[in-house]
């Protein structure tokens, strides 16, 4: 009897607390709407200046030459030859770094033919570059400086070739 009692008294807390928990909750709500609206004069505070006397367009047509300063310190010498090494240096760089768009890379030739061809009929706009590396061949296409640059292009060849990613390139850098 008393275990009856027991497993009826567990019965019931169980589908009462089920029933409070299915119950709806309720939220108070706010009845009232706050005025956001702030304006305050803050122009008590702006400075005051006042303006001297002086008549424009009447200041005098005299011209002062300079002579240009004499400086024991100076290094425009230096800085020309710093800066002619410098130029001579960066002529001597022919890559630059950037990002392209790898498509397929593996070792069938006749596969990597053909997604370049596709490549054309997707983004006609652009070329495919198709690069063999013993044992490996690439389809690679576009070139670009930055990373995000290339998200749109990614995502559009990404429809047709899922595999595709973006990697880090090296571009030759052609000569005007």
């Amino acid at each position: 009897m008393n275990r009856l009692v027991l497993n009826i008294v567990l019965v019931l807390l169980v589908i009462g607390l089920g029933s409070a928990g299915c119950a709806k909750s309720t939220v108070p709500q706010k009845k009232e709407v706050a005025d956001l609206t702030f304006s305050e004069d803050l122009s008590q505070y702006n400075p005051k200046v006042e303006l001297a006397d002086t008549k424009i367009g009447q200041g005098s047509d005299e011209i002062i030459q300079n002579d240009p300063l004499e400086s024991p310190f100076d290094i425009s010498d230096q800085l020309d030859t710093l800066i002619d090494s410098m130029r001579v240096g960066n002529d001597s760089i022919r890559m630059m770094d950037g990002y392209t768009i790898l498509v397929y890379s593996g070792n069938n030739g006749t596969e990597a033919g053909r997604v370049r061809n596709r490549l054309f009929d997707i983004v006609p706009d652009m070329t495919a570059r198709y690069t063999y590396k013993l044992p490996t061949y690439f389809v690679k296409v576009g070139q670009f400086f930055q990373q995000v640059e290339a998200q749109p292009l990614y995502r559009k060849i990404r429809e047709y070739y899922p595999t595709a990613s973006i990697v880090p390139d090296k571009f030759p850098i052609e000569e005007k």
